[in-house]
């Protein structure tokens, strides 16, 4: 386990909104209209403008914004070689609104064996930690997210879909070292997929149509993820997110924590925080963060990233008091329930405004400092 200098007591998750300049220059980029140093400067403009955000919010811990990705797991496009612009699996997105229930076709296959580049995301913490004296968090994918890009068209590469996320841990773990030696002192490993298939059968029936046996994904899955934490420097936090899909207005899977809490936190003992996603009933009770270390972090997921609405602040306190009941509350933080744009995504596209991010950044500090602090 490493050593922890500070709880953040306000946090982030890590996407922000991307401003829609910033998407107009990745579009003129990709049709040759500008070079890429003008791409660069746009999206240097929009990490400024994401750090001042939360600076301005007061959160304890920031982010780049991920704004030099087009989605989080970004890093298993541009850092790894192997995969091809081949169409793969599909997955479902539930909503309340009948329109917001859809599918998504991965526009990514792997089709080669995978070799590991250097990691994305030492030049965004490079830049990044320039612009703000706070704390600075950067996010990796789990391994096992590369189990998405297993489809038909992989299995010349990799008939075996869990050699596949052994190869991507080995990328993970690498991407972690060279983040590491660079100063970086806060990760977050991004793990939605293992949340989800602990949580939901209809997401372990899916894996099992796709031939990716569902029992062998969480025991896996929880080997790997929690192995990342085994060699983390003394100094260095690492941090889990656990959510269950942020779409817009949607999810890809509904549950509670309890299976989860009884196998994951016992491996994954190099980890300090645990950010877990409880802005709604899809996520149940509180109950499984018994089973979490009294010296982990729990980061209360309360406030939503999808909806416009701001929760109440008497509200948030009465669920931290009750989350207080299963894990010390000295140890307790709170964030909202997962990043404001999952991929590159405006404020139009994600049908929230920007006030609402700062509000509910704003939200996440005034009542973590009150309450926690």
């Amino acid at each position: 386990m490493t050593t922890m200098t500070r709880i953040h007591r306000a946090e982030v998750v890590g996407s922000m909104l991307r401003p829609r300049r910033l998407i107009e220059a990745r579009q003129q980029h990709r049709a040759g209209e500008i070079d890429a140093a003008a791409l660069r400067a746009a999206e240097d403009s929009a990490v400024d403008e994401a750090l001042h955000v939360q600076e301005a919010a007061g959160v304890d811990v920031v982010t780049d914004g991920e704004m030099r990705r087009e989605v989080f797991f970004d890093f298993f496009i541009n850092g790894l070689r192997g995969l091809s612009m081949v169409p793969g699996e599909r997955i479902r997105f539930h909503g309340d609104d009948p329109q917001r229930t859809m599918e998504f076709q991965i526009p990514f296959s792997v089709t080669e064996r995978l070799s590991t580049l250097s990691c994305p995301a030492v030049a965004e913490f490079r830049y990044a930690s320039e612009q703000t004296t706070r704390p600075l968090k950067v996010t990796l994918p789990s391994p096992m997210m590369i189990i998405g890009f297993w489809s038909e068209h992989s299995k010349s590469a990799y008939p075996d879909p869990f050699e596949l996320a052994v190869d991507a841990a080995a990328a993970v773990r690498s991407w972690i070292g060279e983040l590491t030696s660079a100063g970086c002192t806060y990760i977050q490993i991004d793990a939605p997929e293992l949340c989800e298939a602990y949580a939901d059968q209809s997401v372990r029936d899916d894996y099992a149509r796709r031939g990716v046996d569902p029992q062998r994904f969480v025991e896996l899955g929880t080997e790997l993820v929690g192995s990342l934490g085994d060699d983390i420097p003394d100094g260095v936090t690492l941090g889990m997110h656990l959510c269950k899909g942020n779409g817009v207005q949607s999810w890809i899977a509904e549950g509670g924590y309890a299976a989860f809490s009884e196998k994951v936190f016992s491996r994954a003992t190099g980890y300090d925080v645990f950010h877990f996603e409880f802005d709604d009933e899809r996520s149940g009770g509180f109950e499984p963060l018994a089973n979490l270390p009294d010296d982990k972090v729990a980061v209360l997921g309360l406030i939503s990233t999808k909806w416009e609405r701001l929760e109440n602040p008497a509200e948030l306190e009465r669920r931290i008091d009750e989350a207080a009941r299963f894990h010390p509350k000295e140890r307790l933080a709170l964030a909202t329930q997962c990043g404001f744009a999952s991929t590159s995504e405006t404020a139009e596209q994600r049908l929230i405004t920007e006030q609402t991010q700062l509000d509910k950044l704003r939200l996440v500090a005034d009542v973590a400092h009150r309450v926690l602090s």
